[in-house]
């Protein structure tokens, strides 16, 4: 009999026959885990092993990702019994959202301008959610509106959920529909949504807890502030809430008797008033948690409040020692824009185009940022000599110095001749850089849960026909972008970049033909190429890749990026 062995993941269980991949069981079974390349090189689809047995279906080459000592890569190994595993770089999607009636139980101010509204899920099953989620409301217009759901779930009993709703001055949500609403009326939503969640299991090396909220930002990271103080898994956890007026910390009283019932909470309201900004900005949350000497190194972030707050805290708390990969945050903006009317239904993305509930635009752009910043930093160290191999060891060590997690795809070096083959091509891994050479840095590295892909070539030397070869990728590229944002397919783009290219001297390397990116991992929700979309390409989640051949020298070059819209005023 064919044997039959489980796999346990904290995603889910499946089985396995013991002669397939782990990889394609858990596919096969529709059990999320992360994956990429499915060749071994990558290292996306690493797992740590707890428990069991198994053994490689191939060899391993020099292209291979190396995994630690207690770690497989599912796309190279079968079950030879039963087993554990866990991933260290990765956390499932969440639970599918759903889309269910609830009815109002209660609305009352919290300030003048905000108000608590409490209703309670209908139907029998139970609405899951975790601490620091949301829900979208659905309105008969079509539109939506997103709020955090404010309270703790609930371990039994009726499924009621919290909200703070500030009013805003042209909001036509908050003036009206709000305002209107009373105890057993019904309301459509879905959810719940987000990522910006407190994990089951505190992660390790994990000591503190740092909140920041401004206005009904609170409620997002209260739930998250309880989970926290229930689970004991914490030194200390602090909260700093932004505010107009003193007045405006609505949840002062609760958070107040918090403080002095359990040792471990601090809270600090930061109240700016009408008092003119300091030069180092004191008057911000992010400023007054930066200058309190928190040890960094051992705490976690979750920012909740508006977009220039999280965006400058980011940023601020990095520059002040926070680690990699310890700032989660959630922004809201507001609905509707000054003079505008009910907001439209966005429309439905092309099935291609699926991304997560954790995306955000923000992520690639700050992805991408530090990519482009780590491939010209990368290639400052390629010097002459160096082979091609100890250049892709040398540029993967960058990349882990600058805080990358891991690659999503394999590094890719390639200088002189090789510089005319695709990355599905094997590299001659020996190849030395000469002193007038050309060559290519491609990588793929995972910042943050988002997925960076930049490419570009470089040169060592001043040759005129390397100088138009390298050139000429990224001419076609820029004028292949240009074209997008007049509206074509990709098929059209890809069609157009070919003649382009040649009138560089060049011929385009078709089998380089774009791909999607979004939070990591990308493979989860389609593994498609640019140049077959007959649509016309979304915003920033297509990478365009120009791959160019010189007609005449054996020389390429290579140019990627990110297809992205220009900011509107």
């Amino acid at each position: 009999m064919t044997p039959s062995y489980t796999i346990t993941l904290p995603s889910g269980v499946f089985a396995t026959d013991g002669e397939a991949s782990i990889l394609d069981a858990a596919l096969a079974d529709g059990t999320p885990v992360p994956f990429t390349c499915q060749r071994g090189e990558c290292g996306s689809c690493r797992a740590q092993v707890l428990e069991g047995n198994y053994a490689r279906i191939t060899p391993p080459n020099e292209r291979s990702y190396v995994p630690a000592e207690d770690e497989l890569l599912m796309c190279q190994c079968r079950a030879t019994s039963d087993l554990t595993l866990r991933f260290t770089h990765w956390d499932a999607p969440a639970k599918a959202p759903q889309r269910r009636l609830a009815s109002v139980i209660s609305r009352r101010p919290l300030t003048a301008d905000v108000t608590e509204l409490i209703v309670e899920v209908q139907g029998a099953d139970a609405f899951d959610y975790q601490p620091g989620q949301h829900v979208r409301w659905l309105l008969e217009d079509g539109s939506h509106r997103c709020f955090s759901i404010a309270n703790m779930p609930r371990a039994t009993g009726p499924q009621r959920l919290e909200f703070h709703i500030r009013r805003t001055p042209t909001g036509t949500f908050t003036n009206h529909l709000l305002t209107a609403l009373r105890p057993g009326d019904a309301l459509s939503l879905d959810g719940p949504h987000g990522a910006c969640i407190w994990p089951a299991t505190c992660p390790e090396g994990i000591d503190h807890l740092v909140l920041l909220a401004t206005g009904t930002g609170f409620a997002g990271v209260f739930p998250i502030l309880m989970a926290a103080i229930d689970s004991r898994s914490v030194q200390s956890v602090t909260l700093y809430w932004g505010a107009r007026e003193s007045q405006d910390c609505y949840a002062s009283g609760l958070l107040n008797a918090l403080q002095g019932k359990d040792g471990i909470f601090r809270w600090h309201p930061v109240v700016s008033g009408d008092a003119p900004a300091q030069p180092n900005g004191g008057h911000y949350v992010q400023d007054v948690a930066a200058d309190a000497n928190h040890d960094w190194s051992r705490t976690r972030v979750y920012a909740c409040g508006n977009g220039a707050m999280v965006r400058q805290a980011q940023a601020r708390l990095r520059a002040a020692g926070l680690p990699e990969g310890q700032f989660q945050s959630e922004a809201f903006l507001p609905a509707d824009p000054a003079g505008a009317g009910p907001a439209s239904p966005p429309p439905a993305p092309h099935p291609w185009e699926r991304v997560s509930e954790r995306f955000t635009l923000d992520g690639i752009l700050q992805a991408r940022r530090r990519s482009m910043d780590a491939v010209r930093e990368i290639a400052a160290l390629m010097t002459p000599g160096i082979t091609t191999g100890d250049a892709i060891a040398l540029a993967d060590q960058h990349l882990r110095s600058m805080g990358a997690s891991h690659n999503w795809h394999p590094t890719y070096v390639r200088f002189g001749a090789d510089s005319q083959s695709p990355a599905v091509q094997p590299t001659d891994r020996s190849r030395l850089l000469g002193d007038n050479d050309i060559f290519v840095v491609d990588i793929g590295p995972v910042w943050d849960g988002y997925e960076g892909d930049y490419g570009d070539t470089f040169l060592t030397g001043a040759d005129a026909d390397q100088q138009r070869c390298a050139q000429a990728a990224r001419d076609v590229f820029r004028r292949t972008r240009l074209a997008w944002l007049d509206g074509l397919t990709g098929q059209a783009l890809y069609d157009l970049a070919d003649t382009y290219a040649h009138e560089y001297g060049c011929a385009l390397v078709h089998d380089i033909a774009g791909h999607r990116v979004s939070d990591f991992p990308h493979a989860l929700y389609g593994k498609h190429r640019l140049a077959n979309a007959d649509f016309i390409p979304g915003d920033g989640i297509w990478v365009l890749e120009i791959q160019v051949r010189d007609l005449d020298l054996p020389i390429g070059a290579f140019y990627e990026d990110v297809l992205l819209r220009p900011p509107t005023a």
